[in-house]
């Protein structure tokens, strides 16, 4: 069985878009109950855009448009 070294080494040697597959892949796989816990610092800065949201100086999106804009400023879909 291979170790978490080879295969780190092999999913290091595919491209970029490869590579992002793979990696989403793999987290989609965990399940939400296995997630890490956030630290205090990511607690505090959730906390804080909640408030901004809550008094409308912060807009919100869903996550397929925060995916399709993150793929657009990486140069991902042409």
């Amino acid at each position: 069985m291979p170790t978490f070294l080879d295969v780190l080494s092999a999913a290091r040697t595919l491209n970029t878009t490869e590579r992002i597959q793979l990696a989403n892949a793999i987290w989609e796989d965990v399940p939400p109950a296995e997630w890490p816990l956030p630290d205090a610092e990511w607690i505090a800065e959730a906390q804080r855009r909640s408030a901004e949201y809550d008094e409308g100086r912060m807009s919100a999106a869903t996550w397929p448009e925060v995916q399709a804009r993150a793929r657009r400023r990486a140069g991902l879909d042409g």
